[in-house]
């Protein structure tokens, strides 16, 4: 088996049949196959999906599980990767779609051809369902390789356009954390580099109720779990750029937070930023320096004008 297509749905509905047809609208040369997680959904995910099995020419593609009890997104993540097949994953959640009909066969293509790279991203349009925002591109970057160093400094893609190497996922990837994909990034970097194509690629739409708009403080808080896993295997990850990474994304992604925990994690991420970027040069270090308090004036601004604080 060539690709391992792994979906994860949790009442998606309105989305899930957009998703499936993207796929079987792919030209690729090699086969396939789709594995869906769903999280036990309530709406008529299923259904749906049971309806496009038994009548769609590529329905026998697709092989369905359903979680009862849910297992929740990243457990369910893990699940669909535990009944791949393939010597590649392609992740697709089930709220976006493809829209390149040779995405597959380009990040496939490429691979194949570079024994030093680990996984390949792809740029994407970012839809909003329930905003009035127009899309846009996710990023505006050129093609580009990325380091381990990038890894830990931008986000040039999105999951559903992440295409990775299936021997790079390790058993003991942890589970009581948020962000499955921010750690699968960053243990791709630990065995390659990854490319990135600029060309938009995918759909990535933005839902209010996503998990991703209503993260609590707390619960960001059980992704530093990620750090000791990725120094496992990177022992060559710059330990105060690793945290850096996550006390930013702490400090960024909850919606409501007390002036006191972002307090801790603009701290947390000051020191290690500094540390990370320490020189004896006067002018670098100042202007490491003069960033990292504009990066945390700047997110403190914005969660006052939002009115996040609480």
């Amino acid at each position: 088996m060539n690709i391992s297509i792994c979906i994860t749905t949790y009442n998606h509905e309105k989305y899930i049949e957009e998703c499936l047809m993207s796929i079987f609208a792919q030209e690729f040369s090699g086969n396939y196959e789709i594995i869906i997680g769903n999280d036990n959904s309530s709406d008529e995910t299923e259904n749906i999906i049971q309806k496009l099995i038994a009548n769609h020419p590529k329905g026998n593609k697709i092989k369905y599980f359903k979680n009862v009890p849910n297992l929740g997104y990243v457990k369910n993540t893990l699940f669909t990767f535990s009944n791949a097949k393939g010597k590649y994953i392609a992740i697709l959640d089930g709220d976006d779609s493809w829209i390149d009909h040779l995405k597959l066969q380009k990040q496939f293509d490429f691979l194949e051809k570079n024994s030093t790279y680990s996984a390949v991203g792809c740029n994407s349009k970012t839809v909003y369902a329930d905003l009035s925002i127009l899309p846009h591109a996710y990023s505006e970057l050129p093609d580009r390789s990325l380091e381990k160093e990038d890894l830990t400094d931008i986000s040039l893609f999105q999951t559903s356009t992440f295409f990775f190497r299936k021997d790079i996922l390790k058993k003991d990837f942890p589970t009581d954390i948020l962000s499955a994909d921010r750690c699968l990034y960053l243990l791709a970097g630990c065995f390659g580099k990854i490319y990135f194509f600029s060309d938009q690629m995918a759909i990535y739409r933005q839902i209010g109720e996503s998990i991703s708009k209503n993260v609590s403080f707390e619960v960001m808080k059980k992704d530093f779990a990620i750090i000791p896993f990725i120094k496992k295997y990177g022992a060559d990850y710059k330990l105060s750029k690793l945290k850096t990474y996550f006390y930013y994304t702490l400090m960024t992604y909850p919606k409501s937070v007390s002036k006191k925990n972002f307090d801790f994690a603009a701290f947390g991420y000051a020191f290690n930023n500094i540390l990370s970027k320490f020189t004896l040069h006067p002018l670098k270090l100042y202007s490491a320096i003069k960033w990292t308090k504009h990066t945390i004036r700047q997110k403190y601004d914005f969660k006052k004008n939002e009115n996040q604080f609480i």
